[in-house]
């Protein structure tokens, strides 16, 4: 199992384990985009690099669990907010605790020295995303 499969299927599995059975692996990668407090919709779209439609589909399902809110926004009509629930807090802190236990067993795996390097990797600017407006194809 390659390090990005065996870190997906352990977020998945340890947030099943805190009550979480419902969700999937796609809503947890969708929660990475959503900022804290209010997201609209289109700039989650222009983050992930997909469609508003997309981003309503998984937003419409993850309200359907309770997880979050769609709404318009009162300042610009035009524009989707996207709100956390109740649930949606607590999902976001099981996710955070569930990514320090997994990031703990990492640090067992690999040592403190290479977990720190990792980081930094991770961490650094990567530039725009590949396939998007004003990046070159190669």
């Amino acid at each position: 199992m390659t390090a990005d499969q065996w870190l997906s299927s352990s977020l998945l599995h340890l947030m099943r384990a805190r009550g979480h059975k419902d969700l999937t692996g796609a809503h947890l990668a969708f929660f990475a985009f959503l900022e804290c407090g209010l997201t609209h919709a289109s700039d989650v779209a222009r983050r992930m690099g997909i469609s508003r439609q997309a981003v309503y589909k998984v937003t419409r399902d993850l309200e359907r669990i309770g997880v979050l809110r769609l709404e318009e926004d009162p300042t610009d009509r035009r524009q989707k907010l996207i709100l956390m629930t109740a649930r949606g807090d607590r999902v976001a802190l099981d996710a955070r605790a569930s990514l320090a236990e997994i990031e703990a067993r990492i640090e067992e795996r690999i040592g403190p020295v290479r977990l720190d390097q990792l980081r930094g990797a991770l961490a650094r600017d990567w530039g725009a995303v590949l396939g998007l407006e004003g990046d070159e194809p190669s």
